[in-house]
């Protein structure tokens, strides 16, 4: 003897209902579980990242409690939860290489004051070497200074 249809018709939307709650809780829970970021530092501000001809570039907003010399910095470069780095910053003009799997990244900073210092103005370039950036990509640039504190810029290539 079978159900009426009325009622394999309600189990089946049960089901399905039942499904999809167990879909979002089970995200919510796995997003309540990932480590939270570091709160951005004070000392060196970066503003947001735009992207042109494929690479990414940002200045520096905001820096507090500085100067900040060039050659106390190390940057790091994140892309897609894979990290490469520390390297030591260059002096202005210089690329900064930064190896990740078998992608080479450049970093270069623009003293736009021409003081040696990482200051308000200041840009920084983030571009493959000889090519544009990777699509489809997270990106995350880090920049320490002396180990002390780390400013940070986030951007994706979607």
């Amino acid at each position: 003897m079978s159900l009426p249809s009325k009622v394999s018709h309600r189990w089946f939307l049960v089901a399905v209902f039942i499904g999809i709650g167990l879909v979002i809780s089970t995200s919510f829970i796995l997003y309540s579980l990932q480590p939270s970021r570091l709160p951005p530092s004070t000392n060196l501000v970066f503003g947001a990242a735009t992207l042109m001809n494929g690479n990414a570039s940002f200045t520096v907003q905001n820096a507090s409690r500085g100067p900040f010399i060039f050659s106390g910095f190390h940057v790091r470069l994140v892309v897609n939860n894979f990290a490469g780095g520390p390297a030591a910053l260059g002096p202005n003009n210089s690329a900064a290489r930064i190896v990740i799997g078998s992608t080479t990244y450049r970093v270069v900073w623009i003293d736009a004051d021409g003081d040696g210092a990482v200051s308000v103005n200041d840009s920084f370039l983030v571009a493959g070497d000889r090519a544009p950036l990777s699509p489809l990509s997270d990106y995350e640039f880090d920049m320490s200074w002396q180990s002390a504190w780390t400013s940070r810029v986030f951007w994706s290539t979607y």
